[in-house]
């Protein structure tokens, strides 16, 4: 379900060209660069290509995983499937308009 993760992030934070280390990304999204590491170890922030630089959707994976551990007590673990099952909703949403819109015609 990675994929559905990223998809995520990508709709949600276009990619931008710009890649940012661990350093800034822990920066950005006001957290520790030994969080970002471990959120980076357990797969939690995708495959990018090269290790220690990730592009901007990042950033909103980041945020998401912090304010799910945070305010609503969910460990890291769990938060991957938390992000997976949310893009997947989002997939689901957009197919069923699509469908009801094709109806219409």
């Amino acid at each position: 379900m990675r994929g559905h993760r990223k998809h995520l992030a990508r709709k949600v934070w276009s990619e931008s060209p710009k890649e940012i280390s661990f350093e800034e990304l822990a920066q950005r999204a006001e957290t520790t660069v030994e969080a970002v590491r471990q959120y980076s170890e357990m797969g939690l922030l995708g495959e990018e290509g090269q290790v220690g630089r990730f592009g901007e959707g990042t950033l909103f994976l980041v945020r998401r995983i912090e304010q799910l551990r945070v305010e609503y007590g969910v460990p890291a673990t769990g938060a991957g499937l938390v992000l997976d099952l949310a893009a997947r909703v989002e997939e689901l949403e957009e197919e069923i308009r699509s469908l009801r819109e094709a109806m219409r015609r």
